[in-house]
């Protein structure tokens, strides 16, 4: 089974490129570079449970549990992006790794290679001074991760106040239920239809059945384990996750067409857009001017851009190529003033 936290493809032959989770973080430890099939990382969960994601998709309940479920839940709220006024000239912040390197002076890391050192590229940084914050430093590199605030002009990065080291304290706190599973929990609590029919072999059987269908919209696990209680043995054990499925299809269908094979816990909800819509989007937007990476989002079947600065004029740009939400620009500079 896959580590549980990380983005990662289930083992068909349909996402085999998936299975491997790239040693690369980017200018806030959440996305790997630019690519074709760009995934999330660091997607952790409450001490309540962990949940482990494997595409994309969006909450909108039709089947769960044992039987069908044909009721209908809201779709999850969409975040609200941070978007930049056309003619904003004030000052951004950023949490991100600096590197400064003997090929180049101090910059505000996009994607970090993890070698010893390790390396990046992004813009300059005009003002910085090692001497003012701790960093580490090896073969002539120097590096760290830091809190920055300062303009940004599109090609540097100038600090207008002293760096401060990123201790975690100033970064917003992500939603911890975001993954959970949309399906009311059924009486007496979410567990198999047949303890011993819900095996590894089984879940991954399953997860061929849904990728397969049309309008496949993504799939994760939801484990149900409190986390102080999970061990190795437990992790991903498939008697005690739910299995959520998302569809542009029929749910009621799909639902049917995984019990032929799975009898573990199950959630089959409604997805706004299928994967493959979103992928095709991806391809397309990979290379634009100033996109940094890109990844489907589970809970609004929206094509996440992560961009330096995500401005409205961009936006606007995208939602009239794609489709008015098809897109969700992320800025890596969040603007202060």
């Amino acid at each position: 089974m896959p580590e549980s936290g990380k983005y990662v493809g289930v083992d068909s032959n349909r996402h085999a490129e998936d299975s491997t989770v790239h040693d690369v973080s980017t200018i806030d430890g959440r996305w790997e570079p630019a690519g074709s099939r760009q995934r999330q990382i660091d997607m952790t969960r409450s001490p309540r449970r962990t949940t482990m994601v494997a595409t994309a998709g969006v909450l909108l309940v039709a089947g769960c549990a044992g039987q069908p479920n044909e009721g209908a839940a809201p779709v999850a709220d969409r975040p609200t992006p941070t978007l930049v006024a056309d003619a904003y000239d004030g000052r951004f912040r950023a949490f991100a790794t600096v590197l400064e390197s003997p090929e180049h002076g101090p910059q505000l890391c996009n994607a970090v290679a993890e070698s010893y050192p390790p390396q990046c590229g992004g813009p300059d940084i005009a003002g910085w001074d090692w001497s003012l914050v701790e960093h580490e430093e090896a073969s002539g590199t120097r590096w760290g991760g830091f809190v920055l605030v300062g303009t940004f002009d599109g090609k540097t990065f100038t600090l207008t106040e002293p760096a401060t080291v990123d201790d975690g304290s100033e970064r917003p706190q992500n939603d911890p239920d975001q993954f959970e599973t949309p399906c009311p929990e059924p009486a007496g609590g979410w567990q198999p239809v047949d303890p011993e029919l819900a095996t590894e072999a089984a879940f991954q059987e399953a997860a061929q059945v849904a990728q397969a269908g049309d309008g496949f919209g993504g799939l994760w696990i939801d484990q149900q384990t409190v986390e102080s209680e999970l061990t190795e043995a437990n992790a991903n054990d498939p008697r005690s996750f739910v299995l959520n499925v998302t569809t542009t299809a029929d749910a009621v269908a799909l639902h049917n067409a995984i019990r032929e094979v799975w009898s573990g816990s199950l959630c089959v909800s409604q997805a706004v857009r299928d994967e493959a819509t979103l992928l095709e989007v991806q391809s397309e937007v990979t290379g634009d001017p100033g996109v940094m990476g890109s990844a489907p989002d589970i809970r609004t079947g929206q094509l996440v851009v992560q961009v330096y600065v995500a401005t409205a004029e961009q936006q606007r740009t995208y939602d009239e190529r794609y489709g008015a939400g098809t897109v969700r620009l992320e800025g890596a500079l969040t603007p202060i003033d």
